[in-house]
């Protein structure tokens, strides 16, 4: 059975309530983000929180979780 373009886009869109573009910068030998606030504010993120990153290799697909500095 074949589907519509439209329908194979909605399958493989990202659900998400917030979504937020960060720009990756260079501090020497060191890349960083911001985390927007809208996220921060919506995950409780504070300083001491960590992130988590899974990288599928020979990919662009990440997953992040969140690792909060007293344990929830």
């Amino acid at each position: 059975m074949a589907i519509t373009e439209e329908e194979f886009a909605e399958l493989i869109e990202p659900k998400a309530d917030i979504e937020k573009v960060s720009t990756i910068s260079s501090a020497g030998k060191t890349f960083s983000t911001r985390i927007p606030k809208d996220v921060m504010d919506e995950l409780g993120i504070s300083k001491g929180d960590k992130i988590i990153w899974s990288v599928k290799k020979g990919s662009n697909e990440i997953q992040i979780k969140l690792e909060k500095k007293n344990g929830s």
